[in-house]
């Protein structure tokens, strides 16, 4: 299956836990391979209910860095919003770059994905995405240049390809914030529509820092 490539940087994540971000946080983790400075994970939600979702992504970003030997999270990026759409993206975007600066990173890894507004990857909304990746870089260096720029690695996957691949890369479910969500209605229905994800075994001994993939 095709894996997206990554730049050779020090990566920001945001990670709302779900299972795109899960998967970027690990594209980020083999591509970083251990040397050098580690990438940063940063909880962040862009959709409605952030003060329910918050304390369970937290927890799971937590169990993402304990994985891959990543230093936990010292902060987190919030959009206040009171719809389920990308009206607010762009200042979430454009934080996370500034984020990114102070913490010596050179890109912002965005899991966002066209699936992620509508049934199907739509081209035109694909195409939008990116598009406000490379702005709100561009943006962002006319006030302090640093040279960070947004990335979205992830955004042409359907489910299918996106499940697909978090197989290949041995992403566990106990990455994704629905794996601790317990009876939430919420995170039931996230857990159902990613059945089947498999588990993850992690080397002893904290000398291989990648995700090691399941059989």
């Amino acid at each position: 299956m095709f894996v997206p490539t990554l730049p050779e940087a020090r990566f920001l994540v945001l990670s709302d836990a779900d299972l795109p971000a899960a998967l970027t946080v690990a594209l980020a983790a083999e591509r970083w391979g251990g040397t050098g400075p580690a990438p940063v994970i940063v909880p962040a939600w862009w959709r409605s209910d952030a003060d329910s979702a918050m304390p369970l992504v937290h927890s799971a970003v937590a169990r993402q860095a304990s994985l891959l030997a990543i230093p936990e999270p010292r902060t987190e990026l919030v959009v206040e919003s009171t719809a389920d759409d990308a009206s607010q993206l762009s200042g979430l975007l454009l934080a996370a770059v500034r984020l990114a600066a102070r913490e010596g990173c050179d890109a912002v890894l965005f899991p966002v994905r066209a699936m992620d507004w509508s049934d199907a990857v739509d081209a035109t909304t694909v195409a939008r995405e990116i598009d406000r990746a490379e702005l709100v870089g561009r943006l962002a260096s006319l006030d302090a240049p640093s040279g960070v720029s947004v990335i979205t690695p992830v955004v042409d996957l359907d489910d299918e390809q996106t499940l697909d691949l978090a197989r290949d890369l041995g992403v566990p479910a106990e990455c994704c914030w629905w794996s601790g969500g317990g009876a939430d209605p919420a995170a039931r229905e996230a857990a159902s529509r990613w059945r089947g994800l498999g588990s993850l075994a992690v080397a002893s001994g904290g000398a291989d820092r990648s995700m090691i993939r399941s059989a």
